[in-house]
């Protein structure tokens, strides 16, 4: 019994920890695919850093796979950690050297890294497995271009096009190419046989016409683009490519003719004639003396307005562009049309009384900034515009109220200075001396280079006569950022008289009076300066012409007797 015993339990101490093994290699597989499916489930719904767990799970349990370590490779590529990326595309490759996916995903890698032979070397391996694998070959290409190395480009895309005939992208790649080394006959080959293979195609017909007219070969662009009108005659950006030609040519009438037709005609859609006058505002932008460009772009303006007569945009662009022309009649009855169609358009109200304010009809402003808060709120180019017209309209209280609002509302850094130092100027008229400080102090804050702040916060501590040495810091640096402003001239020599040194005051309110923009203030400024340097034949010369300039300013006459 014993013998059979023993020999009885040998065999199952021996087959128990066998069987429990084998379990715990089944249970670890299961586990680890669980995580493998998971983890791509998770990275599919972009929860990155849940599939980054589950797939260093499976890894854990399944150990060193090729679709695991692609999977990790993809991962990491997504989380723009290519480091890591690279590491598990690398070991994806060496298991499974043929597949064609796994070294694709390594040259991205690769190459969003900028290492460009490995992106190259890997490519290449592609192709010493599958030597005719398009995807491998356009990456290729793209590579060998995105390094300048052009020739090569062209040589692999010859490579394709011998695998799958003549092609669009190939072609379309090696004109680029071309382009890009100045090779210009060879890259209307490659346009001219994409026409070849898509005659139709409207992008094609433009890209090769606008070529044709960069080489100043206009005729052969015309005809390109007389072609892709025959098309279709409604293309805008054909319409766009020969009226351009056409003012190159400086063929007003020409350009003016084609471009009015398609404006005018109320069968073309409003968004695509807006584009049209785009084009042409653009262009006077950029030749402002060119009047004959200028007077066809008004009469497209026109027509458009005319037959688009419910559409916002076009009014506000015919704004814009009567502002730039210095039409503000003009642009004044466009802006007033395009904010009652576009009451939310908040650019449009913001220029309608900026221009308002040009034109000094400060009354009218302050309406149209209300009008404008009621459809904007919140907006701190309208509130800083009301506020300013109040201020220009001497009602200091409301202007205070309007720039308190701005200075509450979102706005960059450069404009809260512009909108503080405003609100300075103000609460000094109001003599709130400290307010007017606090406000200038924070417009410096926001920039520290605003030279308007600099000047008045500095002249008017100079009336004050306080801060006198922090006066003259803040005025000379308003005058080293804008050395011609006579404004800034005086307020540095109006420091230096409240400092006592006379010599330099004579100095820079004589160069304020030079630059020939100079006020009736800064005349008796220099008077002021001479009496007391003691010469008062200068100092009644210059306070007669104060009051010439300003005669409101009759307390002179005393002194001048």
């Amino acid at each position: 019994m014993l013998k059979i015993i023993k020999r009885h339990i040998i065999p199952v101490l021996l087959l128990v920890p066998l069987s429990l093994n084998a379990q715990v290699q089944e249970q670890d597989e299961i586990e680890g695919k669980s995580a493998y499916i998971q983890g791509l489930e998770a990275f599919e719904f972009g929860e990155l850093q849940l599939a980054e767990s589950l797939l260093m799970e499976a890894y854990k349990h399944l150990g060193d796979e090729a679709g695991i370590n692609f999977a990790l490779a993809d991962l990491y590529f997504q989380l723009e950690d290519l480091p890591n990326a690279a590491l598990y595309g690398k070991r994806a490759a060496a298991i499974e050297e043929d597949n064609k996916w796994y070294r694709l995903k390594l040259a991205n890698i690769y190459r969003s890294a900028g290492q460009n032979q490995a992106t190259i070397d890997e490519l290449n391996t592609i192709l010493n497995y599958h030597p005719n694998d398009l995807d491998a070959l356009y990456m290729l290409a793209e590579t060998h271009r995105d390094y300048s190395e052009f020739i090569k480009s062209n040589n692999t895309l010859d490579r394709i096009l011998e695998v799958t005939g003549p092609n669009v992208p190939a072609y379309l790649l090696k004109f680029r190419n071309y382009e890009s080394i100045g090779i210009a006959d060879s890259a209307i080959v490659q346009l001219e046989k994409i026409r070849e293979i898509d005659p139709d195609n409207l992008n094609t017909l433009n890209l090769l016409g606008e070529f044709y007219a960069l080489l100043k070969r206009y005729d052969e662009a015309k005809a390109v683009f007389n072609e892709a009108l025959e098309r279709n005659a409604r293309d805008p950006q054909t319409l766009i490519n020969l009226g351009a030609l056409y003012i190159d040519e400086t063929k007003w009438d020409s350009a003016g003719t084609l471009l009015g037709d398609f404006v005018s005609d109320p069968l073309n859609d409003a968004e695509e004639k807006l584009r049209i006058a785009q084009f042409l505002y653009t262009r006077v932008e950029n030749a402002p003396d060119n009047i004959q460009l200028r007077v066809e772009t008004e009469r497209i303006f026109d027509l458009l307005t005319e037959s688009e007569n419910e559409f916002g945009p076009a009014y506000s662009l015919a704004g814009q562009f009567y502002i730039q022309n210095q039409q503000f009649d003009k642009a004044l009855d466009r802006l007033k049309t395009a904010t009652s169609l576009l009451p939310q358009d908040d650019i449009a109200w913001r220029q309608y009384i900026q221009v308002l304010l040009s034109q000094e009809e400060y009354e009218e402003a302050i309406s149209v900034g209300i009008k404008a808060n009621e459809q904007v709120p919140e907006d701190a180019f309208i509130q800083f515009f009301t506020g300013s017209a109040y201020m220009l309209n001497d009602q200091n209280e409301e202007a205070k109220e309007w720039l308190e609002m701005a200075s509450r509302a979102p706005a960059r850094r450069a404009f809260k200075s512009v909108i503080y130092s405003a609100l300075g100027d103000v609460l000094a008229n109001l003599e709130e001396h400290p307010e007017s400080d606090r406000a200038y102090e924070l417009a410096i804050r926001y920039d520290e280079n605003n030279d308007n702040a600099l000047n008045n916060y500095a002249y008017n501590l100079s009336l004050r006569g306080e801060k006198l040495e922090k006066a003259k810091e803040m005025a000379l640096k308003a005058v080293e950022t804008v050395p011609e402003n006579s404004a800034y001239l005086d307020t540095a020599g109006w420091v230096y008289y409240r400092l006592g040194d006379y010599d330099r005051a004579r100095r820079y309110i004589k160069a304020s009076i030079d630059t020939g923009n100079a006020s009736a203030e800064v005349y008796e400024h220099l008077g002021d300066v001479y009496e007391k340097l003691g010469n008062m034949n200068e100092a009644r010369k210059w306070w007669k012409q104060a009051l010439e300039a300003d005669s409101t300013r009759s307390y002179l006459q005393s002194k001048i007797g």
